[in-house]
């Protein structure tokens, strides 16, 4: 069985363009995001799924420079992107899809590790992540390929295929699906997903302070030196998440 590490990415980001080529100590959003993922042992492969828009030509050559291969599809039918990587890699309906997207630079391969195994231990057609609901930028889910055609073949709605995996935990009836709750005992927000300027700020801000490579470090750690740092968590305090459909 296969499990494929496919990172959604995009340059013409409303709220902040170009942000996962924003460099920060001399890599970009992309670069860490490629690095982090590495420490991850069960997965087969990451793919980059960019858009075939002349704007994203500049991401898949990054990715390229990277060595992770790209695949090229819809622009706003994300969904279809990653049925796309499923064809590409000839993958049966039994492999395995993580969804990721590329802005969020921190993703951390010990819990993707984590989350393949309660997933493959359950049995799920589809599990997620969950941190707690003050968290953001870990965020991870899985997949059945079986169960990602489904979706594809059945979204009708914008926002189901905008965001891929909807259409999956709004069918209890049709799927096995379940949300992996990691152990967290941070209380205040912590915001390290990249949506506009300020989280970008808060971003260099973190990897300026940080003690050691920040690439190595755990999410414990991570969150650990802001619950000692608030000023930095602060920093993006009051960027809202957007909601599905918005």
């Amino acid at each position: 069985m296969k499990v494929i590490a496919c990172s959604q990415a995009r340059y013409d980001s409303t709220r902040l363009l170009g942000k996962v080529l924003q460099t920060v100590n001399g890599q970009s959003l992309l670069q860490y995001h490629i690095t982090r993922l590495k420490s991850a042992k069960n997965i087969t492969e990451h793919v980059i799924a960019t858009s075939d828009h002349s704007n994203d030509d500049s991401v898949a050559v990054h990715c390229l420079e990277q060595g992770v291969r790209v695949f090229r599809g819809s622009k706003l039918n994300v969904l279809q992107r990653f049925a796309g990587v499923v064809q590409m890699l000839g993958l049966d309906d039994d492999d395995r899809i993580i969804r990721l997207t590329a802005d969020c630079p921190l993703v951390d391969g010990l819990l993707v590790d984590q989350l393949i195994a309660y997933h493959l231990e359950r049995g799920d057609d589809y599990s997620s992540l969950y941190i707690g609901e003050h968290v953001r930028g870990f965020d991870a889910e899985i997949m059945s390929v079986k169960a990602l055609k489904m979706a594809a073949k059945n979204a009708v709605k914008d926002y189901q295929k905008e965001h891929v995996t909807p259409y999956l935990y709004q069918h209890p009836e049709q799927f096995k699906t379940s949300q992996y709750k990691v152990v967290c005992d941070y209380q205040d927000n912590a915001r390290l997903c990249i949506d506009e300027p300020t989280d970008l700020e808060m971003f260099e801000q973190l990897v300026g302070a940080y003690p050691t490579d920040i690439c190595a470090a755990q999410y414990m750690d991570i969150l650990n030196f802001l619950k000692h740092h608030p000023q930095i968590a602060l920093l993006n305090h009051a960027v809202k998440q957007k909601k599905l459909g918005e």
